[in-house]
């Protein structure tokens, strides 16, 4: 009859079993996967972040070690050292993101390459400039000395090693002083950031090296 047909009817759409016999998924089985989902993507951020943090961190690090470095064998050798960073590259991904050392040679007299190039990881680059950011920071706004200076990738001194590579330099004399050919300033000033900025142009992750002209000594930002 009519009404046993519609019985077995009634009982599929209960049971939740759409044609075929499969299995069907309630509002509130797909609302707790798209939350499961949510909350794991939001995972996947925040130790994404973690990395870019760390990452800066240990470069950060490793770079201010390197200065520090440079000077000391200035000193030693009682010579004057060069450190140069690559701003204009025909491979993009060398620009802001590569450098090493030379040191003048006085039977030469010219500056040759002692250190093999050095480059930062691909999520990290020297800032082509001061950061407006930078420029609102707590360290800032504690002490406006601090991003008061001369930005090394735009005041250093340039030289080339060929028609289409461009490297900024700043040098270290053998009493341990830093300078640029282009700055009068007392502090030489170099930003090194994780990631790219957002459509505002700001920053969320970075440190600032400042270093003193006078005594070489680099010293550490971070916001």
């Amino acid at each position: 009859s009519v009404e046993t047909m519609r019985a077995p009817l009634a009982d599929v759409g209960r049971n939740g079993f759409g044609s075929g016999g499969r299995p069907g998924y309630s509002l509130i089985e797909l609302l707790i996967v798209m939350a499961v989902v949510g909350v794991a993507m939001g995972l996947v951020t925040v130790s994404f972040r973690s990395l870019q943090t760390t990452g800066l961190t240990t470069a950060t690090r490793q770079f201010a070690d390197y200065l520090n470095l440079c000077r000391s064998q200035a000193i030693a050798k009682h010579t004057a050292m060069r450190v140069g960073i690559v701003v204009a590259s025909p491979v993009s991904e060398q620009e802001f993101r590569r450098f090493s050392t030379w040191t003048w040679n006085k039977k030469n007299r010219r500056f040759e390459q002692i250190h093999e190039w050095k480059q930062l990881s691909s999520d990290l680059s020297f800032a082509a400039s001061l950061p407006e950011v930078a420029k609102d920071s707590g360290y800032a706004r504690q002490d406006a000395s601090a991003v008061r200076g001369d930005y090394w990738l735009s005041k250093g001194g340039a030289f080339s090693l060929s028609d289409e590579e461009t490297i900024r330099f700043i040098d270290f004399s053998p009493s341990g002083r830093a300078s640029t050919p282009d700055g009068d300033r007392k502090n030489l000033v170099l930003v090194l950031k994780a990631g790219e900025a957002d459509r505002t142009g700001n920053l969320s992750n970075w440190a600032q090296f400042n270093i003193d002209t006078l005594t070489g000594r680099v010293r550490i930002y971070r916001p």
